[in-house]
């Protein structure tokens, strides 16, 4: 739910302008998922990706006893399974509707008329996946070299940033766990640290952020230690 991947990109529709925004809007297809139903499964064929128009898209791993492993939700602006698209590879993630979803639907045939007549198109594209290549490549030298305590710290930053800097996130400490690749009692001990320096406040389902400039102060400390 929570990737830093996803969370630390500006979203598609922030490279395109309004002409090009209509221009996809005149030619793909929109489609409507109900809260709950599946979008897409891996192993299917990725002969399109989706723009986000509305509502909340979780993607992730579906085990097949039934368990499922969230990597990241997205919401309005964003897009979502360029990589098989591109890479002809079938679909990669678990994609299932977090609320009521609207999706415009980019098939192939769509996607080679906007590369070919929109410039603008093409570079957001190629931005977008700059962003999650740098992103990806900070991601792991956090892992590798900061402490655990300074990767919740910026993680929590991030969450928040994505929701305009709300002091307030909804968010699990099992979604945390999962994101940055540790168990469910280290990011326990994790997040009780930084309540304990009194940075953060506990709730059910979701933190609080007592000292923003504290949490800032203890990523940057972490990573001079890089």
């Amino acid at each position: 739910m929570l990737n830093p991947i996803d969370y630390s990109i500006s979203k598609f529709t922030s490279f395109i302008d309004l002409d090009t925004h209509d221009k996809i809007v005149d030619l793909a297809e929109r489609v409507l998922f109900k809260k709950g139903r599946s979008i897409e499964t891996r192993g299917e064929p990725a002969n399109h990706f989706y723009l986000i128009e509305s509502g909340l898209v979780q993607l992730g791993i579906n085990g097949i006893d039934g368990s499922r492993f969230n990597l990241t939700r997205l919401g309005p602006g964003h897009t979502f399974g360029e990589t098989a698209f591109f890479l002809d590879h079938s679909v990669i993630h678990d994609a299932n509707a977090e609320s009521e979803v609207v999706l415009l639907k980019l098939s192939r045939s769509v996607v080679d008329k906007l590369m070919s007549e929109s410039l603008v198109f093409s570079k957001a594209l190629v931005s977008v996946a700059c962003m999650r290549i740098q992103t990806t490549l900070s991601h792991i030298g956090d892992t590798l070299g900061m402490p655990l305590d300074a990767r919740v710290a910026k993680q929590i930053l991030s969450v928040s940033a994505s929701a305009n800097n709300a002091d307030i996130i909804n968010v699990r400490q099992v979604d945390i766990a999962h994101s940055l690749g540790v168990s469910r009692v280290s990011i326990g001990k994790g997040i009780k640290s930084l309540a304990d320096m009194v940075l953060i406040k506990i709730g059910y389902g979701k933190l609080e952020i007592l000292d923003r400039e504290g949490l800032v102060d203890l990523v940057r400390r972490g990573q001079r230690k890089l």
